[in-house]
Parts: structure tokens; sequence; C-alpha cells
């Protein structure tokens, strides 16, 4: 696996490059075939019996002059074809870089809406595609001087012909000689070129297509070149898995990823996790622990040592059997628009409805999944946002036990779900490991005290190892200290667990869609519903032609050329047949030229279709216009916020009512929290005072002012927002820190990286800030993500804090550095007003207000003390937490 490739670029260059390659390749071999077909015909038949270009041993002389002539015209076209083909390849290049950074965006439209990055990411759009103009410019020239060139030729044949055939006629020493024998050598000279220049528009799409397979090709190649890919996942040739025991042995691995060689992330790593056991990875973010399941995964190759199943080289194993016995459960569970029952049966292609629903059993899904009213066949939606985060993370599992695997890789499998939700994955994790060779990463000391073996890393290498008991008895150890600092805080924890496991887990299933965030991109008007105005072919082309204005002089000479050249071909053999009676071939060049005409057509309708399409999306308008500039701007902006009697309901769920009769007034500078089970409404309230949807009724409230009449883009500038999941983009760290912002100094993006301690962790890279981060930050763990999203809220200096689980992510010792930070930046300025979304209550315990939620209602508010006092459903999370 190569991570200097990024994954969207390589699947914009097939879908682009593919694309041009059927396009280029389909009906116009066959009109290609027919047009050379008709020169040798017309050749054949009129020519053989002519002496004047009769092909025999007495015109050697001439036969090696034409072929002369005929060799240096194929040459001429050949470079022309290399020419077009070279530009072909850097328009599609840019094309397909183009297509990369639309892709990140759209996938990630929030998080580009919040950061005000709209204008950044459509100049940088503009500037990938700004080489596609000049390689288009200079492709056109090309073909130009191509078909220019064949013209000339053609209608120097025609003169030449008749004035040197005129010249015979009037030899003294020839009477044999008549006008037919002129115009038949003339016509099968000018076919012949006719040819050529009929084949002009396919030879464009000829070299146009050899451009784009070229790309294909090479990247084909990249895959299986040793020296790029050293991995060849289709290899058949290893030895068949049989029977395997399950031992792991990682001997003294070093690595580093390709895309930073000179940074080491495993340093003389050496572990061993035996069969049927559990084996947990503990460390800081960074120190190893992912990439260790990579390797074992075989996504990368080990710079040195090995790794070993049974006593014997991973590489010994056939890619496709090992990772069919490897069952993965990560931190951020990926899902695909398909439903349930596909999702799971992608870890077992040949699957039965018995096995997927025995897998759904042993992953706790099996249940809730047939509350749903599609139950196995209920689409997920894209990356699985019409599912709460339990949901996603159990389908995940089952979709790994499907498989009945002999290893299980639990990646930071609960880390990221509220404490009801981890609860039920957890039970499911703890018995799906039974019997199974298993490797743990988990930040949540509590989730591994019962693993066989605990490894702690450091710095890519084992510092400490045992179980949890030895390792407990070392005084001063890492883990020792790791855990007695998490000890120290799970008093604290948000448990949001009024209920037992078995209560929560049917409160899970009976609220299922009522507990997802519809990730949208923003709030629209179905499309399915609304009505748009159809539009007239003739309307769409001339459309089309608008957008074409500022070329209008450009296109109007060049259709009137076309017309005359079109017609002068025509006109010229409508004269000739009304002298002579030679007029097949022109008949047959006529009609030819009119059932191309009709072939062609169907390329007209498709792309006038196309056009309809396009015109529809961009046509559409959405409630929410993100391109705005109109709206207040308020001048002394204090951060007071209020929800009066909001209640609001998701689009694509009308029946589902999230908030109901809202009320939440946050007074500036105040430090207001809102805890509660999944899906009662918390994140909706970040969503909405972004504006990424807005109130069904009722009124949000900024500083008295109803925040639909303010500016949006200022409205945004205003909050900073943290959220669960970071979104980084393919950028340099330091232009991620600064992403939405204009000239930023860089004292400024390091100060801001030191509030989130990440500074010391940039500086050991060897690029520094200019270090690539890679499609969605994959080239970083989570937690460096997380710290890195913070301090581009940082950044900003906004004036209201929005933090939604931001320290989630992180393990114990960067959460409490992170956490310090995150209470800095809210007390640094004291007018900052800070609105936090937690589960953990020991982040919250210092805050003006509390606000406890269940199904769209504040059920409880108040400070710490007070709610304790009151011995409510807070008051019963502080009480179940100590019971744990």
């Amino acid at each position: 696996m190569d991570d200097r490739q990024p994954l969207l670029n390589v699947s914009n260059k097939f879908s682009i490059d593919d694309g041009d390659d059927d396009d280029d390749n389909g009906n116009k071999k066959q009109l290609l075939t027919n047009s050379f077909s008709d020169w040798c015909r017309c050749f054949s038949r009129k020519g053989k019996d002519n002496k004047y270009i009769k092909l025999d041993d007495d015109t050697e002389h001439s036969d090696k002059d034409e072929a002369v002539g005929i060799f240096r015209l194929f040459r001429f076209a050949n470079r022309m074809d290399f020419l077009t083909a070279k530009e072909a390849m850097n328009e599609l290049m840019t094309y397909s870089k183009a297509g990369q950074i639309a892709q990140e965006v759209f996938s990630s439209l929030r998080t580009v809406l919040s950061l005000n990055g709209s204008k950044f990411e459509q100049k940088r759009y503009d500037r990938e595609l700004y080489p596609t103009c000049w390689s288009s410019i200079r492709k056109g020239a090309v073909f130009g001087i191509f078909i220019g060139w064949l013209s000339l030729i053609t209608y120097l044949v025609y003169s030449v012909g008749f004035i040197f055939g005129s010249l015979l006629m009037s030899h003294k020493d020839d009477h044999t000689l008549n006008i037919s024998d002129i115009l038949v050598v003339v016509s099968i000279f000018a076919t012949g070129l006719n040819f050529f220049s009929f084949i002009g528009p396919f030879f464009q799409s000829f070299s146009e297509a050899r451009g784009a397979a070229a790309s294909v090709f090479r990247l084909i190649d990249e895959g299986n070149d040793a020296s790029v890919n050293e991995i060849d996942v289709w290899k058949e040739d290893k030895e068949a898995i049989y029977n395997l025991n399950g031992d792991i042995e990682f001997d003294n691995i070093n690595f580093s990823y390709p895309s930073r060689k000179d940074a080491s992330v495993l340093r003389n790593l050496a572990l061993i996790a035996r069969a049927g056991e559990t084996t947990a990875l503990v460390g800081s973010s960074g120190c190893g622990k992912s990439t260790c399941i990579s390797l074992f995964l075989r996504y990368y190759e080990p710079s040195s040592g090995r790794i070993m199943i049974d006593g014997r080289p991973i590489t010994d194993y056939n890619v496709k059997q090992l990772r069919q016995n490897i069952g993965v459960v990560s931190q951020e569970p990926i899902l695909f628009g398909m439903s349930i029952y596909e999702n799971i049966r992608f870890g077992k292609v040949n699957a039965t409805q018995a096995e997927i629903e025995q897998a759904a059993r042993e992953a706790n899904a099996h249940n809730f999944i047939m509350q749903l009213p599609d139950k196995y066949e209920t689409l997920v939606g894209e990356r699985g946002i019409q599912l709460s985060g339990g949901e996603k993370q159990r389908i995940t599992l089952a979709r790994a036990l499907v498989k009945q695997p002999i290893f299980l890789l639990l990646d930071e499998a609960t880390s990221a779900l509220d404490n009801i939700s981890e609860k039920i994955v957890q039970e499911a994790l703890d018995r799906a490991c039974k019997g199974r060779t298993t490797i743990v990463i988990a930040h949540r000391l509590t989730t591994i005290q019962n693993a066989h073996h605990i490894y702690v890393l450091d710095n890519g290498s084992v510092i400490e190892q045992g179980t949890h008991e030895t390792l407990m008895a070392k005084e001063g150890g890492k883990y020792q200290t790791m855990v007695k600092r998490q000890q120290m805080e799970r008093i604290n924890d948000d448990q949001d667990d009024m209920m037992s496991i078995q209560k929560a887990t049917e409160e899970d299933e009976k609220s299922t869609f009522e507990r997802s965030h519809l990730l949208s991109d923003s709030q629209t008007v179905d499309v399915n519903k609304q009505t748009t105005r159809p539009l007239s072919r003739r309307f769409v082309f001339l459309r089309l032609l608008s957008m074409n204005s500022p070329e209008w002089i450009t296109i109007l000479i060049g259709c009137i050329a076309c017309v005359l050249n079109g017609a002068a071909q025509p006109l010229c053999a409508f004269l000739l047949t009304q002298i002579v009676e030679v007029s097949d071939p022109f008949i047959q060049i006529l009609f030819k030229n009119i059932n191309n005409v009709h072939r062609l057509s169907s390329c007209i309708a498709a792309s006038l279709s196309a056009a309809e399409t396009f015109f529809d999306l961009f046509d559409r308008k959405p409630v929410i216009d993100n391109t705005s500039i109109e709206g207040q701007e308020l001048v002394d902006f204090h951060g007071e916020i209020k929800f009066d009697q909001v209640k609001f309901i998701y689009p694509a769920r009308p029946t589902s009512i999230i908030l109901n009769k809202f009320q939440l007034n946050i007074k500036a500078s105040q430090r207001v929290a809102l805890v509660g089970t999944s899906g009662c409404g918390k994140s909706t309230i970040i969503q909405l005072l972004e504006r990424f949807y807005d109130v069904t009724s009722g009124q949000l409230l900024i500083d008295g002012i109803d925040i639909r009449q303010l500016n949006l883009h200022w409205v945004r500038s205003q909050f900073g927002l943290v959220s669960q999941e970071p979104i980084l983009f393919d950028l340099t760290i330091a232009e991620n820190i600064a992403y939405g912002l204009e000239n930023v100094p860089m004292e400024d993006i390091i100060n801001a990286a030191r509030k989130a301690n990440i500074h010391q962790f940039i500086e050991q890279l060897p690029q520094g800030y200019e270090t690539k981060v890679g499609m969605k930050g994959s080239l970083l763990s989570g937690g460096e993500k997380q710290r890195i999203a913070i301090a581009r809220v940082l950044l900003r200096q906004p004036k209201v804090l929005l933090l939604d689980e931001a320290t989630s992510a992180m393990d114990s010792h960067n959460e409490q550095i992170v956490q310090e930070a995150l209470e800095q930046a809210q007390t640094e300025d004291s007018s900052r007003t800070s609105l936090i979304i937690a589960h953990r209550l020991s982040t919250i315990r210092s805050c003006d207000l509390i606000c406890v939620l269940d199904r769209g209602y504040i059920v409880e508010s108040g400070t710490h003390t007070e709610l304790t006092q009151q011995h409510g459903a807070y008051y019963k999370m502080l009480a179940q937490n100590n019971l744990q």
C-alpha cells in the first residue's frame, strides 16, 4: 500500500479516464472502418483500369514516390497524435485533482461551511482547473493545425489535378486522355485525403482516449510494481490457510510510513499475542498502536523485522485468505450506502441469511434491526448517517463476525460512544473475543483489565508488559500512572445510564431513527417531492450557448467557417455530377455524411440530457443559501443565545420530532453544558446554531435577533465548532490550522498549536508544519487529528465555543492536557460563551449551567451542586457511576 497516492485521486482517475475511454472507442471505430472501406472500394472500382494511376512494374518510380508521400502523411499524423495524447493526459490529470477536491469538500461539507471555507475551496478548485484551460487550448491548436493542413492538401489536389490534366489534354502527343480520366484520378486522390479529413475528429478522440488509458495503466502498473507496492493482493501462489492455531509474533519490527520515511513509527517492536487470548496495546496517541494493526493486515510491509503467524512469516500466507480470517472493528465505523443486510454481507460475500442474523445476534444488533420498518433491508445512508454511533458500531462488529474470523482486531471500538452505547457494544465485544486471538487497542483502561497480556507502547517501542495485576504492582510505572489518572477521573465521568443494560438496549431499539443524526450537507427541499420546471431541449441548448457568451465572437467565426467548409465539398460534388458520369463516389460521400450526422445525433442527445440534469441541480434553491451575503452583522456581539419555543423536525424524517417547544436561555460569557442519552437532541442544537438547518417553528435568537435575519457568513465566523469526529483536508498542517482564514502569520498558527498540545508533535515531523496530513487526515492518529482541529478553532478566536465531545477520541493523558487547553480557551476571554456537549460528566462540573435533555426536552437544569442536591436524573448518572 502506498499512502502517497490519495484514494480519491485514484477513484477520480478511473471514473474520468474510463469514461473517456468508453466514449471514444465505441461507434467511432465503426465509422472509421466504414470510411476506410469506402476509400478502398472507390480506388478498386475506379482506379484499376485507369492507366494514369495503375500500379504495376512500369510505374515503380511513381510507386516509390507515392509510398514516401503516404509515409510522410502518416508520420505527420502520428506526431499530431502524440502531441494530442500528451495534452489529453495533462488535462485529465488536472481534472482528477480537481475532482478529488470536490469529493473531499462534499463529503465534509459541514466542516467547510462552519469554517466559512467555501471561497477558499472554490479558489483551490479553480487553481487546479486552471492548467486544464491551457492544455485544452494547446490540444485544440494541434488538432486545428492537422485538419487545416489536410484541407489545404485536399484543395491543392483539385487545383493541381485539373491544371495538370488540362495541360495533358492539350498535349498533341496524347489524344486518349479525356475529362473522365482526369476526374477519376482527382476524385480518387481527393477521396483518399478526404478519408484523413473525415477521421480527424476521431483521431482527436482516439488520442484523448490514449491519454486517458495511459493514466489508468500507469496506476495499474504501479499496483504491480514491487518497488511501489510491495504487496500483491491478487497473487494466488502462496500457501492457502488451513487449521491456523492463531499465535501472532512481532519480531523486532521497524517501520516508517512511505510518505514520512524519516519519521520512525515503530522501533524494534517485539510482542506476542497467544492463540485464543486477548492482548491489549495501550499508550498515548501516536505511539504506534494502530500501525501494528495496519502491518498485521498487510496494508504495509515492515522496514525490517518479521511478523509471524504460528511460527511462519506472514508473507508465506495468501493476502486475501489472511484478511478473510481477520475481523476488524475500528474507532470510526464505516458503513456503505446500502441496506443493513448488504453491509453485514460485505464481511462474507456468500453468507446466508441465517449466518447474517446470527452475526447480528452476536453483535447485539439483531433486536434493534428487527424494530426497523424494513428490518435488514433498511438503507443506512451514506457512511451510515441514518444510524447512531452505537448502532453503526454493532453492525460493523456483525460484519466482522459473519466471517467467523480466527483473529479479531479492535481499534478503539468504543471510545467515541456514549456510556449506554459503549456498554452494549462492549458486552458484544467481550462475547466475540472468546476463543479468538484478539488484539485490543484502548484508551479507556477499564475495558482491558481482563486481558491476558497488556503491552504499554511509547514512541514505537514496548516499555512495559504483563497482566493488569503485575503492571499495577510496578510502582511508578507508565501503566500504573495511566490507570490511577483514570481512576481519579472515573467518579466524575459521564455515565448516561439511567437504566440497566437491558432497559438501555430496549430504549435504543425503540427510538432507533429518533436517535440518528442526519448528516446531510445542507437543509434542502426533498428532491423527489420538489416540482421542477421541465426544460425543453431548445432551451437547454440556448442556455449552454449563453454560458459561452464571453467567447461569442470566436464561436460565431467558427460556426461560419464550419458552414462554409461543410458546404464546399457537397457543392463541388453536385456540380461535377452534372458534367460527367462518375457520380457514384460523390453520392456515396454525400449519403455517408448524412448517415454520420444521424449516428452522431445520439451524442448530441446524450449531451443535452446531461445538461438538463446539470441545470436542474444548478437551479435548485436550498432553504439556506450558503453563498448569501445578505443579513445583518452585529457590531457589538455579546454572545447571548436563546431558544424560544423551538420545534424541529429533520426534513428526511417528517414524523420524528427532535425538539419540541424547546426553551433555553444562554447568557453572554456563560459556560453551558448539555448532557443526555444519544438522540436526545444535543447535537441538533449545535446544527441549528451553525444554521445547517432552520427551526421548524419558534425562534432561535442571537443577542435578541432571529438568526435567520443575520448574515450567514458572519454567524458562522462567530462560532468555533470542535466535533467528535475531526475533519482535516488534504493540505499541510499549517493550512489546516489556518483553514478558512487569509494571511495568517505563522506565529499565530504556532501559538494555536501550542494551546492544543500539538506543537511538540509537529516539530518532530521532518517537514514540520508543512507536512501533508493526507485525505481526511489519514496520515495522523485520531488524537493528533483532534488536536489539530482544536488548534484550528483556537486560532479563529470565536465569540462562542461549541464543543461536541471534543476529547472523546484521546487517551487520558492527552485528554487531560487538551481539556486544560479548552478550559483556558473558554476562560482567557471572559466574554466568551461556551456550549458543551459531553458524555463524561467530569469535563463539565465547573460549568455555569448544566442541562439534562431527554427526547427533545430539558428535564433538569442547574449547576453541578444544585443538580446533585435535587437527586434527579443528573444525580442518578453520578450514582450509577459510583456503583460501577
